[in-house]
């Protein structure tokens, strides 16, 4: 880093440039993926609204309390593992406040709260379904139709839309937390560019 004093500023050995340039890059890249998972939660959100708006139904139906155009739709029956994976909502909240104030620790129980709320869920109903599947790829029959049309295929659609969100949710998760070290290390060292220097100033 030049100055008016010659090529680097005075008591400095240039490392300290050097570190505030890979902050920089740090910083760079936790904006870029910060953009990237809001569009990936996002996704999420209109994922989750569909399946509360299902199960809406039913509870609605079960604390007998039901409105005219709530009784005429005929929605597909739940499953389990649909009220198992309305929790995915918790890491999509630890997310967001993770990425409010830059918290590497938040962010990797988020990364795993998609593991065990989101993508578990999701392996095991596509494994129940596969049979229902199957069956319906060899004989076109399926046991269960919305407006005529295989509830199963919207179940293998509402699969493979989910899967890929959780994916890139978790992967976003790792580039986040790994930016997010970074810039905080560097910074640190930034403090103390050169274990030399320090040494010298100490003689």
């Amino acid at each position: 880093m030049s100055s008016r004093f010659g090529p680097r500023a005075v008591g400095s050995d240039g490392s300290d440039f050097r570190h505030r340039q890979k902050v920089a890059t740090h910083y760079r890249d936790s904006v870029l993926n910060k953009y990237r998972m809001k569009v990936t939660l996002s996704l999420h959100a209109l994922l989750l609204f569909l399946i509360w708006a299902k199960l809406s139904v039913y509870v609605l139906r079960w604390f007998d309390f039901t409105l005219h155009f709530v009784s005429s739709i005929q929605m597909p029956q739940p499953e389990f593992w649909e009220y198992w994976w309305i929790f995915s909502f918790i890491p999509s909240w630890l997310t967001v406040d993770a990425m409010q104030r830059n918290d590497s620790s938040a962010i990797l129980k988020a990364y795993f709260l998609f593991l065990i709320c989101g993508l578990f869920p999701i392996a095991i109903g596509a494994g129940l379904n596969l049979n229902e599947l199957v069956t319906y790829t060899k004989h076109g029959r399926a046991e269960e139709l919305f407006y005529d049309f295989p509830v199963v295929v919207i179940r293998y659609i509402f699969f493979a839309i989910a899967l890929q969100v959780h994916v890139f949710a978790m992967y976003f998760c790792t580039k986040l937390g790994q930016a997010w070290q970074k810039a905080t290390s560097g910074m640190s060292e930034a403090n103390y560019p050169d274990s030399s220097l320090s040494n010298a100033k100490r003689q």
